[in-house]
């Protein structure tokens, strides 16, 4: 039989940082809904194998389907003549939690777990981790965002690649990158692009700490009922 003398306002806070402290643990959850979209365009491309990029008119990624930390995107795009871009009407299905592409770990992609901060790790884990959070303008709105700087240096080329992620929804909204090749031959290549439309900004952002206010209740409620059986005894 559970002895409420020795139930103390330290032991009970002992419990509720427990409860705390996982509420607050960093979750890896989705940040778009079904019917989310996003448009890039301001394509360049320099050097060998991206001179197609500057021929793109626009790529759309719309949100399709949402379940658990899965999210699936329908790609759908133009060149500037009219003519589809590869991949045009395929989807993908993203793990923001495993960091995987269509059960593929892929380390860069075009969404990210929602409300990740400067030293996170991006999923696949044990490969990199944002380097930033800071405010940035697009599109004349300003949001927070996350920014992924990735080195990757081989024996026959070596990139630097440039992610900017908007933090509430984990939508990527521009890249940059820079690929020096040494093998077979030396050259050097270039591409970017940006966010031209999306309704990202117009969503409710994901709740950063779900729950919350449930266990600061629960702990309310324990904390009365102590007191209360005290008082009757």
């Amino acid at each position: 039989m559970l002895n409420y003398k020795l139930i103390t306002p330290f032991s009970i806070l002992i419990v509720f940082i427990a409860l705390v402290g996982s509420v607050f643990a960093q979750q890896y959850i989705p940040g778009v809904a079904e019917g989310n979209y996003v448009i890039y365009g301001n394509f360049v491309g320099i050097g060998p194998g991206f001179e197609s990029f500057n021929d793109y008119d626009w790529l759309k990624l719309e949100v399709v389907n949402v379940v658990d930390n899965k999210v699936t995107l329908l790609s759908t795009g133009l060149f500037k003549d009219g003519n589809p871009i590869p991949g045009n009407g395929t989807s993908t299905t993203w793990n923001v939690q495993t960091g995987e592409e269509n059960g593929i770990p892929s380390t860069q992609g075009p969404i990210i777990a929602a409300n990740l901060m400067q030293g996170d790790a991006v999923p696949p884990l044990n490969t990199y981790s944002l380097n930033k959070t800071e405010d940035r303008t697009y599109l004349g709105v300003s949001r927070s965002v996350n920014i992924l700087d990735l080195n990757i240096v081989t024996p026959d080329y070596e990139s630097s690649l440039n992610y900017v992620y908007d933090r509430a929804s984990g939508i990527l909204l521009e890249s940059n990158s820079i690929i020096i090749q040494s093998q077979p031959e030396s050259s050097t290549s270039e591409y970017s692009y940006s966010v031209i439309e999306t309704n990202i900004f117009n969503a409710p952002p994901v709740p950063e700490f779900i729950g919350i206010a449930t266990i600061i209740a629960g702990v309310i409620v324990i904390l009365t009922v102590l007191v209360l059986k005290k008082r009757i005894k």
